[in-house]
């Protein structure tokens, strides 16, 4: 898992729905949803995608995809 300077570890959250402009997350082992604007997801992320979250911002910044991730879960 990818840490930034600090050493704090990025998390990882699958895109479950986009739905009028939102795009609804879930975090973690528990599935927490976390809600963001669709247009704060990066290009190519649909439902199924895995995207790497710093959740130490307010609101949670996505840093990217986790293509890696991504694709070893839906093969």
């Amino acid at each position: 898992m990818q840490s930034d300077p600090s050493g704090i570890s990025n998390d990882r959250a699958e895109v479950r729905s986009l739905d009028d402009g939102q795009a609804v997350l879930a975090v973690g082992p528990s599935q927490t949803p976390v809600y963001l604007p669709e247009d704060d997801l990066p290009a190519g992320a649909e439902p199924g995608t895995w995207v790497i979250l710093d959740l130490q911002l307010q609101p949670p910044m996505v840093l990217g995809i986790d293509e890696e991730l991504t694709h070893s879960k839906r093969t």
